[in-house]
């Protein structure tokens, strides 16, 4: 649908162009240079990155003031979620509602106590991940059934906790398919018949999400939702209003204000001050 719209205004979108450089002239941000190493000029320039990567990776340092580098490295991020998304043969049963109804088309969170929540993220801050985890289903084809073969059905499984590094020089590359079953199993304890269901399984570990989506330390906020990284503050003091240091260059993403999650917020805050700024505020 945002493509589509997009497109109607006459916008070019490539899904297909990592983007390998902002170029910086004159202390002015003035387009950006591709993979391919396609150029591409602009008075206006906007990331939708996480602010680490914005500037870490596609910016030359030394271009940057000394004290906003000392803030973007001071800049947080780490999530304890692993992402799994299953393809099933049928509808899972929980025990404590066994047939099909409503219940299946909205969030089921397994965490039956706050004190079960409690162990979860304890178990994660002393091993790397929940003995007994906190699981949050989604059945995204009891909304939409063209996203599996009819009878069958897809589910996404939002899973806490877990650290975004493990200890000991351990590395998630070794751990994701144990703990990928630990959160089968999980499930398979509140809804048995589930684990046999399961057709097959897409896994995101925190190194997966960084690696595949640019999420620092699998965050899916772009970074930690704390006091000191929200508001004002969001990403770093003194450039909370969607603008960097360096002119012509625009922040939009869930490292920029109000925050994580899908709203789309940041989005349109950024583009009310870029209008502002390019003087086309109506």
């Amino acid at each position: 649908a945002i493509l589509k719209a997009c497109a109607a205004q006459g916008v070019d979108v490539r899904t297909d162009a990592g983007v390998r450089e902002i170029l910086v002239e004159k202390g002015h941000a003035v387009g950006a240079v591709t993979e391919a190493g396609d150029e591409f000029r602009a008075r206006t320039v906007v990331s939708n990155l996480h602010p680490k990567l914005t500037y870490d990776r596609l910016i030359d340092r030394s271009v940057l003031p000394a004290d906003f580098n000392e803030r973007i490295d001071r800049y947080r991020s780490g999530s304890g979620t692993f992402r799994m998304n299953v393809a099933m043969s049928e509808l899972p049963r929980f025990t404590c509602l066994p047939e099909p109804g409503d219940h299946l088309t909205a969030g089921i969170i397994m965490a039956p106590s706050l004190a079960y929540m409690d162990r979860a993220f304890m178990d994660a801050r002393r091993d790397g991940w929940s003995k007994q985890p906190i699981v949050e289903m989604l059945i995204s084809s009891t909304m939409d059934d063209t996203l599996s073969p009819p009878g069958q059905h897809v589910a996404s499984l939002f899973c806490q906790h877990v650290e975004p590094q493990l200890s000991g020089g351990r590395s998630w590359d070794d751990h994701r398919e144990e703990v990928a079953d630990l959160m089968i199993d999980t499930v398979e304890g509140f809804a048995p018949g589930f684990k046999a269901s399961v057709l097959g399984r897409q896994i995101m570990s925190p190194l997966d999400l960084e690696r595949t989506f640019g999420l620092v330390g699998g965050d899916i906020f772009h970074g930690k939702l704390e006091l000191d990284q929200l508001f004002s503050a969001r990403p770093v003091l003194g450039h909370a209003a969607h603008r960097g240091p360096l002119p012509g260059l625009y922040m939009c993403g869930a490292g920029t204000h109000p925050g994580g999650g899908v709203t789309g917020a940041p989005g349109h805050n950024a583009a009310r001050e870029i209008l502002k700024d390019l003087g086309k505020w109506f």
